[in-house]
């Protein structure tokens, strides 16, 4: 009896095995201001190096300096200004709108108000940035250049960060963003300072600071799907030299989508997490900020479905291309876990010169579950095991003069993971006297070290030049096993370890060169050439499929501005990417191999603006503008999507890669009763139509579409708010990712519309 037997939304749930197990089928991740005696940004020149002098740091968003907070304050428009943002995404504490970079941060309140609890969330706020979680992993482009990878293999072009430690694994991306103080996105290559994997971009996730006074908050949240939030924190000194901050959340939802076969929810969420800081000042010139974190999801997924008629996995007469329905025999059940772990030691070094060490580690495993792989009367289980470790080590030497602001650093990574999958094959479903086990392994070592240094000089009191390069190396060890056996012995080996040998090593110099120039007070511009650099790898799927490492050239103009007594931000930038060897997963039938790209180009603009009109009534957005296409690219593996092997692909877009894409938002705030406040927020994000493969069939391409989003919030007393929200209120669906399954198509959908409300309080 063979496996064809199966319905086809049973071979769209093997499809999501085929991406977890993806080894046997190769045979069949209130705003909080710093208090009065916070420590200040490094330029104030404090004795003390502040805390967030780091990309990982808690800084909070904050004027820029005193003089930021008396210019507030003056004015025809005073008390409507744009809020001054600070970051740490270039290693100092600076203002946004001092930086040669395209930056976005959403600060700790916007975080709360919006709801924006997740990278889904996000995307409706940064300009390019787009968040496709599929198959367990996490898909993330900026500008049109991501991974959009569905096995786990390799990691993400967009290089995520939690309190400065490096997420590698994309199945991991999605967890652990909780109790944020601030995010920061930046776009474009970020290989000087940041190095590893960031040829797209860089996102920081920034935990909240222990504060120096008491607090202690606690939220609930009610919303649809049955979803129930709880959350609570507590806070303040121990001793006079000791802050912490003790967090912690728990979530329970019904899912998304709807097995019709078995009456199981899919996609659904029970978690729970928490964090633990402690800052503690060692010395008067030693400063320690500790971070433990983890969180826990147990959900029934993940799951694909049919989606295209044009594209089904396999022709049965009940195929359900219902968005968020499924018709098949498989049960579901995964369960993921993330530990993270980071100590910062901050070191006065006197002269304007601080010492910095930032040692990470984290631990992540996953564990996919499955059942009734077949047509009843066989039950054919499936079980994945997924464990990444990792442990990385960061100094920073930092000085600054008058005339030159510099930065010497250094940084190790150590990574091993370990992918295993196991099918039973019953006796009877597969014609053999005894049952079958299809395993697979992967197990790989990565190492990465590096050295770089980064350094902008004052040519005078309006200009600036700046510059850096990074040297590093990267080594990675792959070993796949695939095999067959029955009663313990061995039937047939397809991969064994070591055959092929499959190491990779290779040296790579990165950098960035450019000059920034202050045309008045208010507005600044900047143009700048860098180039970045992606390692290569293993297909965690295919025996011996290397694939290169990516290198982009890319060059930025941009501007930054303020207007009518800073009640007027406006920023523009515009950028070329000249990319070679972007890695694209092919899935087939027999198996997933990656490929490469050898030649790609990129030509975009982004903009944003925001604009206080009054004290109560502001409006922002973003837009971005994109032209890409593949300069030398052949197709393989797209038959069954319209595009036959062997047919050149120059021309066309790259996948997930709109050509315009945006949001606007207006919100109003006015006082209530004695103290309190109300206020309201509108969204809309906008997107133009673009490919989700590189193929040519109605599969391989996504609609338009536009996503409408509200808020409400009001606060009656000071310590009581009431946060509504409702998210795609036009319940509005589209793909966000697509793999091909035995010559077919299956899909991953959006969220659907949810709403809910919050109540939330907090004791001083």
């Amino acid at each position: 009896m063979r496996l064809s037997m199966m319905r086809a939304g049973t071979l769209a749930a093997c499809a999501a095995m085929h991406v977890a197990v993806a080894n046997a089928n190769a045979n069949a991740n209130a705003q909080e201001a710093a208090s009065t005696d916070a420590k200040q940004p490094d330029y104030v020149n404090e004795p003390l190096p502040p805390s967030g002098d780091e990309p990982g740091a808690p800084t909070a968003v904050e004027p820029a300096s005193a003089d930021a907070e008396t210019k507030s304050e003056v004015g025809p428009n005073a008390g409507s200004q744009v809020e001054e943002v600070i970051v740490t995404a270039q290693k100092r504490s600076q203002s946004v709108q001092d930086i040669p970079a395209t930056i976005d941060a959403i600060g700790a309140e916007d975080l709360k108000d919006r709801q924006l609890s997740s990278l889904a969330d996000l995307q409706s706020q940064i300009p390019g940035l787009k968040f496709d979680p599929v198959g367990g992993s996490s898909n993330i482009t900026v500008r049109g250049i991501g991974t959009t990878f569905t096995t786990g293999a390799g990691e993400n072009s967009v290089a995520l960060h939690e309190d400065g430690v490096y997420l590698s694994s994309a199945r991991a991306a999605a967890m652990g963003q909780f109790d944020l103080q601030r995010v920061e996105v930046l776009s474009g290559p970020q290989s000087t300072l940041y190095g590893k994997n960031s040829t797209a971009g860089v996102v920081n996730f920034i935990s909240a600071t222990p504060t120096s006074e008491f607090e202690a908050g606690t939220t609930f949240g009610l919303g649809n799907y049955s979803d129930k939030k709880a959350q609570a924190y507590v806070g303040g000194p121990i001793g006079d030299r000791v802050r912490a901050r003790l967090y912690g959340d728990a979530e329970s939802r019904d899912g998304y989508t709807k097995n019709l076969t078995t009456g199981q929810g899919l996609d659904d969420l029970k978690a729970y997490g928490g964090r633990l800081s402690i800052d503690a000042d060692i010395t008067p010139f030693w400063l320690m900020e500790a971070r433990v974190t983890a969180r826990t999801e147990h959900f029934a997924g993940p799951a694909f479905q049919p989606f295209d008629p044009s594209s089904p996995p396999l022709p049965s007469p009940d195929i359900d291309y219902t968005p968020r329905e499924l018709n098949t025999d498989v049960i579901y059940d995964s369960k993921r876990d993330l530990e993270l772990a980071s100590i910062r030691n901050t070191f006065d070094l006197g002269d304007n010169l601080s010492l910095v060490s930032l040692t990470g580690a984290s631990h992540f495993h996953m564990h996919q579950i499955y059942e009734n792989l077949a047509e009843p009367p066989f039950s054919v289980p499936g079980d994945t095991p997924i464990t990444f470790k990792t442990a990385s080590q960061e100094f920073n030497l930092k000085g600054d003069s008058d005339k030159l602001q510099w930065l010497l650093g250094s940084f190790v990574y150590y990574e091993s993971s370990h992918v295993s999958s196991t099918i039973v094959l019953p006796a009877a479903l597969v014609g053999s006297p005894t049952d079958i086990n299809n395993r697979g392994l992967e197990s790989a070592t990565r190492v990465s070290a590096s050295g770089f240094g980064d350094a902008t000089w004052r040519i005078s009191d309006a200009t600036r030049v700046f510059g850096g390069a990074r040297l590093l190396h990267e080594y990675m060890r792959n070993n796949l096993t695939n095999s067959l056996d029955t009663e313990g012995t061995t039937v047939a080996t397809v991969c064994t370890p070591g055959n092929p040998e499959q190491v990779y090593n290779d040296w790579a110099t990165t950098g960035r060169v450019g000059v920034q120039h202050d045309v008045t007070e208010q507005a600044m511009t900047y143009a700048q050439l860098s180039r970045g650099y992606k390692a290569g790898g293993f297909s965690n799927n295919a025996c011996g499929n290397e694939y290169k490492p990516e290198k982009v050239n890319a060059a930025e103009l941009g501007v930054k501005s303020r207007w009518l007594d800073r009640a007027l931000t406006l920023n523009a930038s515009a950028y070329y990417y000249d990319y070679k060897n972007l890695s694209i997963e092919q899935s087939s039938l027999a198996q997933t191999a990656i490929v490469n790209a050898p030649k790609s180009h990129v030509l975009g603009l982004d903009l944003q603006g925001r604009w206080r009109l009054t004290q109560t009534w502001g409006v922002d957005g973003n837009a971005t503008f994109l032209k890409s296409a593949y300069d030398e690219f052949i197709s393989s593996g797209g038959a069954a999507l319209g595009t036959p092997d062997g047919t050149s692909l120059e021309g066309r877009a790259l996948n997930k890669a709109p050509s315009a894409a945006g949001s606007l938002g207006t919100d109003l705030k006015w006082a209530a009763g004695q103290g309190g406040f109300v206020s309201m927020r509108g969204e809309t994000v906008l997107s133009s139509p673009y490919r989700l493969r590189e193929y040519d069939g109605s599969a391989s391409r996504q609609a338009g579409y536009a996503l409408y989003n509200a808020y409400a919030i009001y606060s009656p007393i000071e310590p009581f708010t009431v946060r509504a929200y409702v998210r795609n209120i036009s319940n509005t669906d589209y793909v966000v990712g697509t793999i091909v399954f035995l010559q077919g198509a299956v899909a991953a959908f959006n969220q659907p519309r949810t709403y809910g409300v919050e109540f939330a309080y907090t004791f001083h």
